[in-house]
């Protein structure tokens, strides 16, 4: 169309409005349009229509059948094969502005390569609007003579078993590999997710992988996920068999692939298969307790106990435990203990035998508490022995310890640092000059909601806290209102301060209150000033909440789309994005 435009010298929306196509009805693929487009310019309509991704329902865009998210088929960010490109210059008498036409296939996600030419996929132009950023002869004015010259050519590379399968997809249809029994755009991003989580066997840090190379972990999960099932799950365990325990969560084990389908794609119905797959495997091979995140849903009840975990819960000697357990066949003895795992129902009557009632440094020590630290939950009285009075030291029940920490870490946020405003439970409740059980009483009532459990520890030492939440609600008579650096830390605002600038510049609302402690009038966000607040701003963290993307592909986005952070007179905010920019730049096709 922009090529018809150009030869009539007008531009791709004035040619619409000429011919009655209007040039967004092209965009949105409407078969209609696309027919007389093809009537026009002396093609094929069904090729055509089959290589222009067709605008349905619930932001989906189809092409070739194929059912993909309408905000990455439309990105912003135009990408093709400057070897094409130039072939088509060179094979015609138009200017090559006009000679030049992009390829229906190169818009599609995770194809990274021309199989023509060996050629990779470069970024060609950037434009947030899609009427300008289809009109191609506009476009490819400024950067024709770059591509006729070679400045936008790179290194060349063999394609992958990927590259081949992904093209043969779209151009042949659905093959008789396991991928191919599902929707091509989720399966093509599942051997993303597995081939980043097996890059833990070449590196310790996965997401160090320059985007260029992306192609590298396409090809390496989709060179086991081809196989189905039982060979995913295959490098699952190898995965699980690096170093690394189970208390640092399978977030540690399985970077990205379990953070993706366990939030960002939680609910999508075509990446439910790809979910079963990860859930089956750690349901058969982790030892969850009762709490445990597993895929964005607590685990109700424990399945499997490791040799770990019983002894913790038991207070049974690890050795003598995996030697009784052996003895029974329950288990085949050949991991360590975090990770030899055996039936918890079927070894339950074993276990209720051989426990027994342990001293107070023993039973500190299974719940990752020091000594202090386990008398001052004792004095507070959330800790209580098993019986009243005895002639012996051991009178605590671990079991008893277990049932606390379960019931304190059910639905806590996996922290990998602590940082923005955690804190342990214990140096929270000296900060205050309180005891660590009035936290506690105050999880367990409610007034407490935020609570962390760090990846780095296990047991009571990885209880964390929100400190400024503590604060606000063990404070008496508390005002109904968060503080500035209470509000700032709760919705993502790094810096206090940028909030405290925000409101002193007259950019959101704050409230005058007086302060419990202090006497002192001082500001506060009641609930009318926050709802002012997000109903003009987003931060990083509300805006990745209300549209579904993760924090670090939120900020790729919106640097595409050339959203830049809220400023105003030279003062800056931070990471404080207004909302109708960021939807509008989020909802563009």
């Amino acid at each position: 169309m922009a090529c018809l435009a150009a030869m009539n010298g007008t531009d791709a929306q004035g040619f619409g409005l000429e011919q009655d196509i209007a040039f967004q009805r092209v965009l949105d693929g409407e078969p209609q349009a696309v027919a007389e487009l093809a009537v026009l310019g002396g093609t094929d309509a069904f090729q055509l229509a089959a290589w222009t991704a067709r605008k349905r329902e619930g932001r989906r865009h189809v092409l070739c059948g194929e059912p993909f998210p309408g905000k990455l088929i439309r990105e912003p960010v135009i990408r093709g094969c400057p070897v094409c490109l130039r072939q088509d210059a060179a094979a015609s008498l138009l200017p090559p502005e006009q000679a030049m036409a992009l390829r229906g296939i190169w818009t599609v996600p995770n194809l990274t390569i021309c199989l023509k030419h060996d050629h990779p996929l470069v970024p060609l132009w950037r434009h947030v609007r899609p009427t300008e950023r289809y009109d191609t002869v506009v476009r490819f004015r400024s950067i024709a003579p770059d591509i006729v010259s070679g400045v936008f050519d790179r290194e060349t590379r063999e394609p992958t078993e990927f590259d081949e399968w992904i093209e043969a997809r779209l151009t042949d249809g659905p093959g008789s590999s396991w991928l191919d029994q599902h929707p091509l755009h989720a399966a093509a991003t599942f051997c993303y997710l597995l081939g980043s989580a097996l890059m833990r066997h070449e590196t310790a840090a996965p997401s160090d992988v320059h985007p260029d190379d992306r192609w590298a972990l396409l090809q390496m999960g989709f060179a086991v996920a081809r196989h189905g099932p039982t060979r995913i799950r295959e490098a699952l365990q190898r995965l699980q068999d690096l170093p690394g325990e189970p208390h640092r969560g399978p977030k540690a084990i399985y970077p990205v692939l379990y953070d993706r389908l366990s939030r960002d794609y939680r609910h999508a119905p075509e990446f439910i298969p790809f979910r079963e797959v990860l859930r089956t495997h750690l349901i058969e091979t982790w030892p969850f307790g009762t709490g445990d995140d597993l895929l964005g849903e607590p685990v109700e009840q424990r399945k499997l106990h490791s040799v770990q975990s019983a002894s913790r819960e038991t207070g049974i000697d690890p050795r003598r435990l995996r030697k009784m357990l052996r003895s029974r066949g329950l288990i085949a003895d050949q991991r360590p203990d975090a990770w030899e795992v055996f039936d918890a129902a079927a070894a339950e009557p074993l276990l209720n035998a051989m426990t027994r009632l342990v001293p107070a440094t023993h039973f500190a020590r299974s719940l990752g508490m020091s000594r202090s630290q386990f008398d001052r939950l004792v004095a507070d009285g959330i800790l209580q022995p098993a019986l009243d009075t005895s002639g012996t030291k051991s009178v605590w029940d671990p079991r008893a310890g277990q049932a606390m920490l379960t019931e304190l870490f059910a639905g806590a946020e996996p922290l990998r640092q602590a940082q923005h405003g955690w804190e342990h439970i214990s140096k929270s409740a000296s900060r205050l000059k309180i005891g660590p059980g009035v936290i506690i009483d105050g999880i367990r009532e409610g007034l407490i909601r935020r609570v962390g459990r760090h990846s780095d520890f296990d047991g009571y030492a990885a209880l964390y806290v929100y400190h400024d939440e503590v604060a606000s609600a063990v404070a008496d008579e508390a005002p109904e209102a968060m503080s500035l650096e209470l509000f700032a830390k709760t919705v993502g605002i790094g810096r206090p301060a940028h909030l405290r600038r925000l409101v002193a510049n007259g950019h959101t609302t704050a409230t005058r209150l007086r302060n419990p402690r202090t006497g002192a009038l001082q500001p506060y966000i009641t609930g009318e000033d926050a709802d002012a607040f997000h109903a003009t701003f987003y931060t990083l963290r509300t805006a990745s909440r209300s549209h579904g993307f993760s924090w670090q592909s939120l900020v790729a986005r919106l640097k595409r789309a050339g959203v830049q952070p809220f400023s105003s007179a030279d003062e800056e905010y931070g990471d404080l994005y207004l909302k109708r920019d960021v939807d509008e730049a989020l909802e563009q096709p």
